[in-house]
């Protein structure tokens, strides 16, 4: 059987005590990872899963009812515009290519948005990550309304991810802390090592050896 994601409930865990009888501990969080893209997240076991509206939808998952319509969702695009450049220039490819000029375009795909900020150098699982707090009108998951929105973009592997938490307007100010605990969550799957040549010992710092013929001739080195 192939399971394109995985979900998994944090379950009630029993506690024996020395007095002999057992006290229920209910988790109330749920770790959830994508196996195709390989980004992990978690939310409030309150929360539920909804459908995608989005091709490139990852998860979207939303608030009890009557909350303020909260909810957020992750989306995943390759980019391969930047593979060429070592993981260590991340940060800049960031700046150049998720940053103001990209929140135009993105918020673009709804009614009457507004930036109000933008920021960068900000972290998004393992990448560097731009963010924007902005307004719009849509719909999202649930009835059309105006909205405020907190919003990661990370570039990791030559992907985009975005992380894009939203709610009504007037209810805005309440999830934000919840918006950024989930977003703290968020991981994606290992794929460049914190070292530039990974355990090994750095070759290229070594002496050159000489190799020369008997007469001196054929002289190589390395």
């Amino acid at each position: 059987m192939v399971f394109t994601m995985r979900y998994i409930l944090l379950s009630a865990l029993t506690i024996v005590i020395s007095f002999g009888f057992a006290v229920q501990a209910k988790a109330d969080y749920v770790v959830w990872q994508d196996s195709d893209t390989g980004v992990s997240l978690s939310w409030p076991d309150t929360w539920r899963m909804v459908s995608n509206a989005d091709a490139d939808d990852v998860v979207t998952i939303m608030a009890p009812a009557g909350r303020g319509h909260a909810t957020c969702r992750v989306r995943a695009r390759e980019d391969m515009r930047y593979s060429i450049y070592p993981a260590r220039y991340s940060r800049s490819v960031q700046k150049a290519a998720y940053s103001f000029e990209f929140w135009d375009r993105y918020l673009a795909e709804y009614t009457d948005h507004e930036i109000y900020n933008v920021h960068d150098g900000a972290g998004l699982g393992r990448g560097f990550a731009g963010y924007t707090v902005a307004g719009y009108e849509g719909a999202v998951q649930g009835p059309y309304m105006k909205r405020k929105a907190l919003i990661f973009a990370s570039y990791y592997n030559n992907k985009a991810y975005i992380l894009e938490c939203s709610s009504h307007a007037d209810a805005f100010a309440r999830w934000k802390g919840m918006f950024l605990s989930i977003a703290g969550s968020v991981d994606f799957k290992k794929a460049h090592h914190e070292l530039r040549s990974g355990h090994y010992r750095n070759f290229m710092a070594d002496p050159r050896i000489e190799f020369k013929g008997d007469q001196g001739e054929n002289r190589v080195m390395y």
